[in-house]
């Protein structure tokens, strides 16, 4: 047996997130049906970030066993027949036997889109959260540096229902042991740029994000945007670790898993 490394897109909007959820539809239970079919055995997948319900990828990464004599090339033109136009995988390779989708990644990109006019675009509804109120470019950017580096993001992440279940935009834990559950990140980079035509869209860059993390922060930055709070709010809100305090989340359709991290790409010849 050998490990493969998978880069995959996907439109979320149909699938109940990536990890598989028995009775519904999702990334991981559809990629692992077509591996079963394909080799007739149960193909276990890892990803790099559990997506979370109606979120897209164009850079998931995601890991799994299989014969060293598959002809890569072939599966991935068979997993896009069988899982396309909805699941895409855009590059198969080996690598090493240490490789692992979620705990071999230092870091995830997430990119958040906005579509900010009087009315929607038909074209941009699906990947885009349309905002009509007038943004502060200004105040977006503001709201920006209290979130770089580490800090607890309690005042944005959901927490867990009980200390083991693990996060969706991050790593799970996989402890065997009960513990208290820590929502601190390291934030490397978080930026809003204006793309032109309305469109908004906020990168962000960290070792791993909890449970609902960049919705929460994209609702709290739409606020600032439009006058609803001041810049000052962000740090106040981290300070706080209150999440009665944040704003409404960001609906997921505007957000993307762009790109995963690694220290040597996880790849082998």
């Amino acid at each position: 047996m050998r490990r493969a490394r998978f880069v995959v897109a996907y439109n979320g909007a149909k699938f109940h997130g990536f990890a598989i959820n028995p009775g519904v539809e999702t990334i991981a239970g559809t990629l692992g049906g077509a591996l079963q079919q394909i080799f007739q055995r149960v193909v276990p997948v890892v990803s790099a970030g559990r997506t979370d319900t109606g979120v897209h990828a164009r850079g998931q990464v995601v890991s799994c066993d299989l014969r060293d004599d598959v002809d890569l090339a072939l599966l991935q033109k068979q997993l896009n027949s069988m899982c396309g136009p909805e699941i895409i995988v855009r590059h198969a390779s080996w690598a090493s036997n240490e490789f692992h989708a979620r705990f071999s990644a230092i870091w995830r990109h997430y990119q958040y889109t906005i579509y900010n006019a009087e009315y929607p675009d038909p074209f941009l509804v699906a990947t885009s959260w349309h905002v009509v109120a007038p943004l502060n470019f200004r105040a977006l950017h503001m709201a920006c540096d209290p979130i770089i580096g580490t800090h607890d993001f309690s005042a944005f992440c959901r927490r867990p229902k009980q200390d083991l279940e693990p996060d969706l935009e991050g790593p799970e834990t996989n402890e065997p042991e009960v513990r208290e559950v820590s929502l601190k990140r390291y934030v490397m980079q978080a930026t809003w740029h204006n793309r032109g035509d309305g469109i908004f869209t906020f990168d962000i860059r960290a070792n791993a994000f909890c449970h609902q993390m960049v919705r929460s922060l994209v609702g709290t930055f739409v606020d600032i945007g439009v006058g609803k709070r001041p810049s000052s709010d962000m740090m106040t809100l981290i300070r706080s670790g209150d999440r009665a305090e944040a704003s409404q989340l960001a609906p997921p359709q505007g957000l993307c898993l762009v790109e995963v991290g690694y220290p040597d790409a996880g790849i082998t010849p």
